[in-house]
């Protein structure tokens, strides 16, 4: 197997996607532009449920509903029989004429919910001075000219020899006379108006999408959805056994169960984007040629069924004698390898290939997505959730954009706009060892606790402590059971985070395994989430323009003054990634106070966008125990000095620099620290001690570059 170079996840993610949405591209070629062939029609809400709308569907004239309904139990009126009576009424003087005042309608016909309009309505005979009344029930049709519900409760039936009549109960007689039209009715169209559309194309339809076509009379057969892709599942290795076969086989020694392939079948079919095949176990001893023409048959058949679009292989991908995949695909099968080695814990051997072949009727190409997962479950499991999860999201959802667009543009908006995992920030709740080779993506729980800063208008805040599931090896699935989501773990060491333990209390991002929203709006897309930051910043040269104060407590101070430099330049990345414009010396002393501002707004400075003031400990008073506190009170009146002058501040990446050095040196939580934003924020501003300098910087080192880069584009 060739040796690949290890690429971090987030630039696997965005190679995935792009080719997925190339893929998608062909596909539109294929049927000019046009999405016929990837949408089909199901029979009942069920099959509708998380499926993705192929086509607008409006409300037709006139909307919903389709008649004015009655609201309350009561009776239709005419606003135009209230004018005459409430002149006289209003003509009245007396509160007791008032009170006595008699305001009655005549009852000409009734009409129930589920009545055809008119056609129940028995008209009395009755003098074109008389008021008319029609009773309604709730729901049911407000006849033609009445335009007016008075409730029930604000009348009172009277019988006569020769009609019907009600009157109105004194005490409402006032508020009815100033009834406005349509009080107490649903006008057509007042729900859902004519033309508005109740489900989108592109929209993932969900149990009130059902109830808005039944309110609209829009048949379920008749829903055009996207098709969902085809997913192929296969399992390789000659040591696996199906949990179908017989028990004793299963149990032979050097045998273990085959999890892999019904764990990812099931973890699929939960994602509701895609059509999950078996298609089996093949052994490594069946040799690359024969896998490779099953699989080309299983990709391509000859005959009218339906090909496998995604394809997931589990083992045989790694770097032993018997792992053959890479040749199955590349050799057998004439695919390209995108990338074969991701820098991440669980999952480095992880492989993404594609599969072009030219279609014989119309010349262009068809493309399959090849997933060549490692065989030990929870890599498998995880890696899905990474990569193969927001690829068939994309596939589903398809590409909203003109159909008149270039290739690259369409893919550069298909990338960006692509749905992904949503993320949050989480606490842990204990200590984690990290790792010394790779980033690791932890499998967490996740608890919400309130927050103390929940805000005084009773606006409750909340936050997420993270607790991770035991011991995460690969092979042990019992680390997926519970778990909420994958916390994206620095690597530690020098050459990674700067430090080795992650301490209790320190926050980090979290993938979220399920949505919080089902609504499409709210999804997180990949040109907004933290990993796509992550890549941006991993492909942009770093550049700290680095200033550097150093304010020592006395003159004998200065024998620190090389080392800080050194430190703070490895912690920032190398001398590849920081150039030093000016170095500062200066005595914390009665000058101090007007000296350092002077310095941070200079000349000097001016061409810094980051600039530490760093306190060394009195190395000369160490062996007698005075060098601390000698420098504890020089930080604190150059944190003193140093506040005023900032133009925001940024308090929790101080207080995240205390906890960093701590973690290193406990004296350094005594120390002040400050940080924000100087000279009209064109730079960042550090202070701190030089204790637990190294690990500090080295933990806030990319939230310093986003604030920097943040500080750019404003």
């Amino acid at each position: 197997m060739a040796q690949y170079p290890m690429i971090p996840v987030p630039q696997a993610l965005e190679t995935v996607l792009t080719e997925t949405a190339i893929s998608i591209w062909f596909d539109r070629q294929c049927n000019n532009n046009e999405d016929t062939k990837t949408s089909t029609l199901v029979s009942n809400a069920q099959q509708l449920l998380g499926r993705i709308a192929a086509l607008d569907i409006k409300a037709p004239s006139p909307g919903y509903p389709n008649h004015n309904a009655s609201i309350m139990d009561g009776y239709a009126i005419k606003i135009s029989d209230l004018i005459s009576a409430k002149e006289t009424y209003d003509r009245i003087i007396e509160q007791e004429q008032k009170d006595n005042y008699i305001l009655d309608f005549v009852l000409v016909g009734k009409v129930y919910a589920g009545d055809n309009n008119n056609d129940t309505v028995q008209y009395a005979t009755t003098s074109k001075h008389q008021r008319t009344a029609i009773y309604v029930t709730t729901g049911a049709v407000v006849p033609t000219g009445y335009d007016a519900v008075i409730p029930i409760e604000d009348t009172t039936a009277i019988a006569t020899d020769n009609s019907n009549s009600i009157q109105i109960i004194s005490s409402k007689v006032q508020s009815v006379l100033s009834t406005k039209p349509l009080t107490w009715i649903r006008p057509v169209g007042c729900d859902i108006p004519s033309d508005y559309v109740v489900l989108s194309k592109g929209e993932m339809i969900q149990p009130v999408h059902i109830a808005l076509l039944a309110q609209v009379g829009f048949p379920l057969d008749q829903v055009l959805i996207k098709r969902l892709p085809r997913v192929g599942i296969l399992s390789t290795g000659n040591e696996l056994v199906s949990v179908s076969d017989d028990k004793q086989q299963a149990q032979q020694h050097g045998k273990i169960p085959d999890v892999n392939r019904p764990m990812l079948l099931s973890q699929l079919s939960t994602y509701g984007n895609c059509i999950p095949v078996d298609l089996g176990i093949v052994t490594d001893d069946a040799g690359y040629d024969n896998i490779a023409q099953r699989l080309t048959k299983i990709l391509w058949p000859e005959e009218r069924e339906e090909g496998i679009d995604v394809l997931i292989t589990t083992g045989g991908i790694s770097m032993g004698e018997k792992d053959i995949m890479e040749q199955v695909f590349v050799k057998g099968m004439g695919g390209k390898v995108h990338f074969g080695r991701m820098n991440m814990k669980p999952g480095k051997p992880t492989t993404f290939i594609t599969i072009d072949r030219e279609d014989t009727k119309t010349g262009i190409l068809q493309r399959k997505l090849i997933f060549a997962l490692p065989g030990n479950p929870v890599s498998a499991s995880v890696c899905s959730k990474l990569l193969v999860r927001p690829c068939l999201d994309l596939l589903h959802d398809g590409v909203d954009i003109e159909e008149d667009t270039s290739k690259d543009t369409f893919v550069e908006h298909a990338v960006n706009n692509a749905r992904v995992h949503e993320e949050i920030m989480a606490t842990i709740t204990s200590d984690i060892k990290l790792d010394q080779g790779r980033p690791e993506y932890r499998r967490v729980t996740l608890q919400r606790v309130s927050s103390s800063d929940s805000s005084n208008d009773g606006h409750q805040q909340y936050t997420y402590h993270a607790t991770h599931t035991g011991v995460q090896r690969s092979s042990r699935v019992l680390s997926l059971r519970g778990a909420d989501g994958l916390m994206m773990l620095p690597r530690g060491g020098t050459a990674g985070c700067g430090y080795d333990i992650a301490k209790k209390g320190l926050e980090f991002p979290v993938l979220l395994y399920s949505s919080l929203s089902t609504s499409s709006s709210n999804h997180t897309r990949f040109m907004n989430s933290m990993h796509r930051g992550m890549l941006k910043q991993n492909k942009k040269s770093k550049k700290f323009a680095l200033g550097l104060i150093i304010c020592a407590s006395c003159e004998k101070s200065t024998d620190h003054f090389q080392t800080i430099e050194t430190t703070l330049t490895k912690s920032l990345g190398g001398d590849d990634n920081v150039s030093l414009v000016h170095k500062e010396e200066c005595k914390v002393d009665d000058t101090v106070a007007q000296k350092l501002p002077e310095i941070i707004n200079g000349p000097q400075l001016k061409d810094t966008n980051v600039i530490f003031v760093v306190v060394p400990t009195d190395s000369t008073n160490e062996e007698n125990g005075s060098g601390g506190s000698i420098a504890f009170k020089a930080s604190l009146e150059v944190s003193h000095l140093l506040r005023p002058i900032l133009t925001k501040k940024a308090s929790a990446l101080a207080q995240q620099i205390r906890m960093h050095a701590a973690s290193q040196d406990p004296v350094a939580a005594l120390f002040e620290n400050v940080v924000g934003t100087v000279r009209d924020n064109s730079a960042v501003l550090v202070s701190c001690s030089d204790r637990g300098l190294g690990v500090a910087v080295s933990g806030v080192r990319n939230n310093l570059m986003k604030l920097i880069d943040i500080l750019k584009n404003t």
